[in-house]
């Protein structure tokens, strides 16, 4: 349950990260504030539907190509925040998937 917050805590971020950051590019504000809103609703969703998480899976993919495909690449900052919070949403969402640990206790003899 904690990755799916920390999804929802990633798009949060996102969403504001272009104010933060005052990108110059038009499409890196736009991909941000829209990617970063739909990743948090997810995560939100989620909670109820886990099958859900696949959409944020995607989300954190678009993001990692998003700088290529809408042409600002070539700009290092919206670049490299994309390109590290799509691993993380990724990750977080592939995560939130996983069965908790098994007790690594040994069973009590009677």
């Amino acid at each position: 349950m904690w990755a799916r917050w920390l999804s929802f805590v990633l798009g949060v971020w996102l969403f504001i990260a272009p104010l933060v950051f005052a990108y110059p590019e038009r499409a890196a504000r736009f991909n941000e504030l829209i990617v970063g809103l739909a990743v948090a609703i997810v995560a939100l969703c989620a909670a109820s539907r886990p099958a859900l998480r696949f959409v944020n899976v995607a989300l954190g993919g678009w993001l990692l190509l998003a700088p290529l495909l809408l042409g600002y690449g070539d700009s290092t900052l919206p670049t490299a925040h994309d390109i590290i919070v799509g691993v993380l949403v990724i990750c977080m969402s592939v995560l939130s998937g996983q069965a908790p640990a098994r007790s690594l206790q040994r069973p009590t003899q009677t």
